[in-house]
This record gives C-alpha cells, structure tokens and sequence, in this order.
C-alpha cells in the first residue's frame, strides 16, 4: 500500500535522526512530490504518524516531530501485526429489517475477532456519503466496502480510490465502465421470476410498481420482469408500470400517505392488472393499503410478488408476502471476502453475482374468473 510506504519511510527517519523531536516535517504538498504519491496518500500516512504520537499539528508552524519512538497502534493501523487487514470501513445507504440488517451481520461475522469494521450511514444524500468516505480513509481504513445510494453516480473519493487501486467493493449496485469489484443479488433472475411465478398462477396482465431510485438492482429486477413477458411471447405495455414511488427512497421528503394516495389511482385506473411486481417490501405495504381503500383484497382480488421481506421469527400473524429473497448475509461476507483478496492482489477486481430464492407466501393465488 502506497500510504505504508510513505509512513514507513518517514517513521525511520524520525527514528534515525533524520527529522529530530522538535524539527518540522516538509508539507504534504512537498511530500507528495517527494514521494510521487497523492496528497490523500500522505495525509494517511502522517494520521498513522500521529497515531504513532511521533508527530502533532501545530498551528501557523506546521508539523512537527514529538517523538522518536513509535507506539503499537499506528503499526497496527497499518496492518503490520499480522500481514491482513485490521480496519475495514462501510459506508451503507440505510438498513433495516427487511435489507440492510443481515448485509451488516454477515459483514461482522466474516470480518471477525482480529478485523475491526467502521460502518457510517449515509442516508442517501449524496454529499454525506462521499465525506463519510473520506473520513474513512482519514482513519486509516484499509479497504472500504460501500453501498451507495445510486447507481449513475458514484462518489468522487470512491473513483478516487478506484483510480489508485485502492481495496474498495461496491455492494447490491453495478457502475457500468467502471473497474471496481462488486458484490450482488441476481436481481434480473428475481425480476423474472416473480413476473413468472405471476404467469403460472395465470395472471394475464401484470403491473411493475417501483421507487424513483435509480439504482442498477431496480432496473435489473424491471428487466427480468420484462424478459419474462418476451420469453412468454406476451406484449407489454408501458402504461402497466408506476415507478414514480418516492416515500421508501432514503432521504426522500416524500410521504407514505401520498405514495398510497398515487398507488390507490393507479389501480383504480387499471382494473385489468390482476397482479403485480413490486421492487420493494415497504411499496408492496402501500399497495396493500391501497388496494384495501379500494376494497380490494389481496391475493383474492390482487396478488402481489415482492423483493425482501422481514423474518419477523416471532411474529406469527405477520402478513407474509410472496416474495423474492436475497442471500442478504453472503452479500456482507463476499464484500469482506473480496477485499481482503484486493489487499492481497490489489489488480484483482471481480463481480460476484449470488442467487435469488422465489419465497411463496400468502400475497398471491390464481386470478378469479
């Protein structure tokens, strides 16, 4: 790693009398030219030096050398004590019960005993996530896991990372162009089959309900939802489709009660669509409601096929919902396994796409004749 380098170089020549306690060292922007490295790149060094305590900012002088003997934590920072990583970070959009949870369960149990795991939520605003980046480099992280809150734009201190190979894993998202390892469900397979599952029932005409976000696992579940009216030979009509939910979005100010009220027109307005597929849990909620306002039950009058769902072990009268269901812990423990592979081989990039599971609950049942 080209951050240990510069610490390591610049802690043996404290060490050796190079910089003697009370002499400043050159500035970061003399630094980066000195050792051909970014400015990112020695700012993380000179944290693990201060970590160390051999260093300390002082103001209007600059940085200056307190000690020559360096203490056990920078070192084990740097990953020194046993050749692997001890400080992984994560940046999650959001979690709950129904995703999110069991991402960052598995993410702990495959990091284990000897790896810490720094997780910051950015709650979807675009901005925080790329400071939480670089507050996560700044602490000395040595890979960085993140699942961003979209997937046209990606955060500048991640391409920053990318660009000088740094160990970084993209979860539950796909940026097209870009050589970053990712780690995801097989939502075109999910997509098409709850679309499927729909037609065997024999629903003839089936809705696709999704949120705003332009995330790449929403768009592979449409198109698996379109690929399955083609491979069926079904037309497919676009006025059959409602993607304009914006209440489950995270950061979103829209309101549940004016995504119901959007969703109770909507079905109103297309009485032919006797089933639908739904992007998310929370979505499949509201439809319910608002079929419910409409005096519609579920599944005898509208069934429903969902992504996700809470376990919800001891809750024996939940409502369960037909839906699609992600290996939500393996997506935590591949990101962990991944990095550590980049931190090992830092040019290996790799997607790893994980199976889906069509889970049949009671949301959904034939059509009535």
């Amino acid at each position: 790693m080209l951050y240990k380098r510069v610490y390591e170089a610049l802690r043996d020549s404290i060490a050796q009398g190079t910089y003697a306690v009370g002499d400043k060292l050159p500035t970061e922007a003399e630094l980066s030219k000195q050792f051909e490295v970014s400015p990112i790149t020695v700012k993380r060094a000179l944290d693990l030096l201060r970590t160390d305590g051999m260093i300390m900012r002082r103001p209007r002088i600059g940085t200056v050398v307190t000690s020559a003997t360096p203490t056990a934590s920078a070192a084990r920072i740097a990953g020194e004590s046993d050749g692997g990583p001890s400080l992984i970070g994560c940046v999650i959009t959001s979690f709950d019960d129904t995703f999110g949870n069991k991402v960052i369960e598995g993410i702990l149990a495959a990091a284990g005993a000897d790896t810490h795991v720094v997780i910051k939520r950015s709650g979807g605003d675009l901005a925080e996530e790329d400071a939480c980046i670089r507050a996560l480099v700044d602490a000395g992280v040595e890979g960085l896991i993140l699942l961003p809150s979209s997937s046209e734009y990606i955060p500048p201190a991640a391409l920053e990372l990318v660009a000088r190979k740094f160990p970084v894993v993209i979860l539950d998202r796909l940026f097209d162009g870009i050589p970053v390892s990712a780690v995801c469900s097989d939502n075109l397979a999910g997509g098409r089959a709850a679309t499927e599952h729909l037609l065997e029932l024999g629903h003839q005409t089936i809705g696709f309900i999704s949120s705003t976000s332009h995330v790449s696992s929403s768009d592979d579940r449409r198109n698996g939802y379109i690929h399955a009216h083609a491979m069926n030979h079904l037309p497919l009509e676009n006025q059959a489709e409602l993607r304009t939910i914006g209440s489950t979005v995270p950061g979103s100010s829209e309101t549940t009660e004016h995504d119901i009220a959007r969703l109770v027109e909507f079905v109103e307005q297309h009485p032919d669509i006797t089933g639908y597929v739904v992007g998310e849990y929370n979505i499949a909620l509201m439809l319910r409601e608002a079929c419910d306002r409409l005096g519609l039950a579920v599944p005898t009058d509208v069934s429903i096929v969902c992504f996700d769902h809470p376990d919800a072990f001891f809750d024996t009268r939940l409502f369960r919902y037909t839906h699609i269901r992600q290996q939500q812990r393996e997506l935590g423990e591949k990101g962990v396994e991944s990095v550590r592979r980049q931190i090992a081989a830092p040019s290996e990039i790799e997607k790893v796409v994980l199976p889906v599971e069509l889970v049949v609950g009671a949301s959904s049942a034939a059509p009535r004749r």
